[in-house]
């Protein structure tokens, strides 16, 4: 179940990574991505959106292969079930506003599916006894 769960935990983390691999394809077609107003320095929102949601999912998948404590499992569950809900957001809002951007609604619709496997087993793990 560890591993399973471990391995959910890296498919987002991929998801994520690629995710914002994605936003950047514009540029290979001449778009323009640049904000207006800045400088070239990654300000520190985008650090702290990168930390949520690339970082510690990382570290959820290292730490579900070490720990099986009863706090850990908790929190592993309700982190999903917000990512989750992100990521059925997200998806939704891609599907309304971006609909001709395929590649990124299927790596969003893929997001979704694998949120609801990780919420599906870490809930069977937290009922698992130690």
């Amino acid at each position: 179940m560890k591993n399973k769960i471990a391995l959910l935990w890296l498919f987002l983390a991929v998801g994520f990574i690629l995710h914002h691999i994605y936003g950047l394809a514009g540029i290979y077609f001449g778009k323009e991505l640049a904000i207006e107003g800045t400088n070239g320095e990654t300000p520190g929102w985008a650090h702290y959106y990168r930390i949520l949601f690339e970082i510690i999912i990382l570290i959820l998948s290292l730490a579900s292969l070490e720990l099986t404590k009863k706090w850990f499992k908790i929190t592993s569950f309700v982190w999903a079930i917000l990512l989750g809900l992100f990521n059925t957001y997200h998806v939704v809002e891609a599907i309304l506003y971006e609909a001709s951007n395929t590649s990124e609604i299927i790596l969003l619709g893929w997001m979704v599916a694998v949120s609801i496997l990780l919420i599906l087993s870490l809930n069977k793990w937290k009922k698992i006894k130690n």
